[in-house]
């Protein structure tokens, strides 16, 4: 049985909805070093709204879901129109509402780089014979909202696993391009082609390793100027 509540200013800020709200009896232990979260715990944040207010939460980041889950009291909410959000600061990073998602802010400039925190649940592959494993899309997922006072778990259920997605955005002439490639990368800045590949090649960027894009793209900066 499918449950919402929805809660008022006393809670967060009377221009967010809240819902998705489950009581739990278990220990805090329990909702750490979750695979599908972005932080090992949850975290004490600063959220700046567009009204320019700003509210402390406790929170961490669904990165399957692609929402925020914040604690109150023994409480976990899913956070509801997040465009009404400006910026959340948690655990030294940026976060800001894109579309129905939250993306880190890393660089801003000319050329602005984000990240998305993204991943995808598989079912555990069974082995096939000659060391592969055969996996398939799952499609067991489904985030479930239930009980008496809409319960939410948190946990990914047996047999699941996680795998990365994250995707890198840039943010340039009041455009995204997302990549996660070199040639995707490269595409975004044809005009400088030829000094951006000489770069990743002679730094061995690694498009999987987040300190290396940062790298890049504070190159890609200082060759804009």
């Amino acid at each position: 049985m499918k449950s919402m509540i929805r809660f008022t200013k006393e809670i967060l800020c009377s221009a967010i909805l809240i819902s998705a709200v489950f009581s739990t009896n278990a220990q805090v232990d329990s909702a750490k070093n979750l695979p599908n979260f972005l932080l090992p715990e949850f975290t004490k944040c600063i959220i700046k709204f567009k009204t320019g207010n700003t509210q402390t939460a406790v929170i961490n980041y669904n990165v399957v879901d692609q929402e925020i889950v914040f604690m109150q009291q023994d409480n976990y909410m899913v956070l509801d129109n997040p465009q009404l959000i400006d910026t959340v600061y948690v655990d030294n990073r940026r976060l800001i509402p894109v579309k129905n998602a939250f993306y880190e802010v890393v660089l801003t400039g000319p050329v602005s780089l984000f990240i998305q925190h993204k991943s995808n649940v598989e079912q555990a592959g069974t082995p096939t014979g000659y060391g592969v494993t055969s996996k398939t899309s799952n499609s067991l997922y489904v985030k479930q909202v239930y009980g008496p006072r809409g319960y939410v778990n948190l946990n990914i259920p047996d047999g699941l696993v996680i795998t990365d997605d994250t995707k890198f955005w840039i943010s340039r002439d009041n455009s995204m391009e997302k990549f996660s490639t070199k040639r995707q990368f490269l595409k975004i800045f044809k005009n400088k082609e030829k000094e951006l590949n000489q770069f990743i090649d002679s730094n061995s960027i690694d498009f999987n390793k987040t300190d290396d894009i940062i790298k890049l793209c504070n190159f890609c900066k200082e060759l804009l100027k």
